[in-house]
């Protein structure tokens, strides 16, 4: 989990088995040999319909943050399986690591710090950084984390922002208004007239691969880029390709198509993009907040009592699980 203190939690309230690796086949014979009621699971596990045809005991399982693309949502709910999940637990933090890739790309620190180590202090020379002041926001999404960057962005920088929805509804439109931020349903738009943008979708079918060269071509020759939703939501060799031909300047990227990323990923030769291990969420306060969370929400449902982090819980409606 991301905080021992929710091991401590859950070692104390049940009895756990833990798995160190993800191994299908090793969970699989764990589970058709023992009547779990419960599982957790963080990235890079998954719960695969193989899995779920192994959980004849299972009631429950809960994810580690507010992504649920790790686990077969739909095959679960045909099973009776309850989904649980911690929405905007880690909210700030997310946010707040976001704002730190934007500044990191636009005053390229990273490659600074790197060759001032080095030694190479004339590396400044002839280099310059860009000030995000009165610059525009681009954001694609308009969730929770999205408009904290947004508020951090508008009132601490004086961006302009410009946000990505599908619909604009009259509450985003309130919400959207009191931060100070315009709403858009052109994600051309934003790509075309943003100097930074931020990625804040999640990944689903529909959103796979959706950020690819067509939007990379838009982009201003000054622009950035930071991701801190998923990595599958870009076409990443695309976003190697266009930094190569600097369609766009750097991009920040926490999340990776595949987690952990091959030694040979694209990303890692070049110096325009900088990484972080999936961190975003990932502080101290949010870690430990949401790993008992987690913990707590759990075992109330595998007691039969009701929580508000059940994301299959409508589909559920109806069927014997409640």
């Amino acid at each position: 989990m991301y905080h021992p203190d929710g091991e401590t939690l859950l070692n104390r309230l049940a009895n756990v088995t833990k798995f160190d690796n993800f191994n299908e086949e090793e969970i699989i014979r764990f589970l058709n040999n023992h009547p779990a009621e419960g599982i957790i699971l963080r990235a890079p596990a998954k719960i695969t319909p193989a899995i779920l045809d192994a959980c004849q005991h299972v009631k429950a399982i809960s994810g580690a943050g507010v992504g649920l693309d790790n686990i077969d949502v739909t095959y679960a709910t045909k099973k009776g399986i309850k989904i649980l999940h911690a929405p905007k637990l880690n909210s700030q933090a997310t946010a707040e690591h976001a704002v730190s890739l934007i500044l990191a790309t636009m005053k390229n620190l990273v490659a600074f710090h790197q060759e001032t180590k080095q030694g190479n202090y004339h590396y400044r020379d002839g280099k310059y950084t860009l000030e995000v002041h009165r610059k525009k926001l681009g954001l694609i999404g308009f969730g929770t984390i999205a408009q904290k960057v947004a508020k951090i962005m508008k009132h601490g920088f004086d961006m302009d922002v410009i946000a990505y929805v599908r619909n604009i509804y009259p509450e985003r439109q309130e919400i959207a208004d009191t931060i100070g931020a315009n709403l858009t349903t052109s994600m051309e738009e934003v790509f075309r007239e943003s100097d930074v943008i931020s990625l804040h979708i999640p990944l689903t079918d529909e959103t796979s691969e959706i950020i690819d060269r067509n939007y990379f071509n838009l982009m201003k020759p000054s622009a950035v880029l930071i991701n801190t939703s998923r990595g599958g939501i870009i076409q990443e060799n695309d976003l190697a390709d266009a930094l190569k031909k600097r369609k766009f300047l750097r991009a920040g990227m926490d999340v990776f198509a595949i987690e952990p990323p091959s030694p040979n990923h694209p990303f890692f030769e070049l110096e325009e993009v900088i990484v972080t291990p999936h961190i975003g969420g990932i502080s101290e306060e949010a870690a430990k907040t949401t790993s008992t969370v987690i913990v707590n929400n759990l075992l109330k449902v595998l007691n039969g009592e009701k929580v508000p982090t059940i994301a299959n819980e409508e589909q559920l409606r109806g069927t014997d699980a409640f």
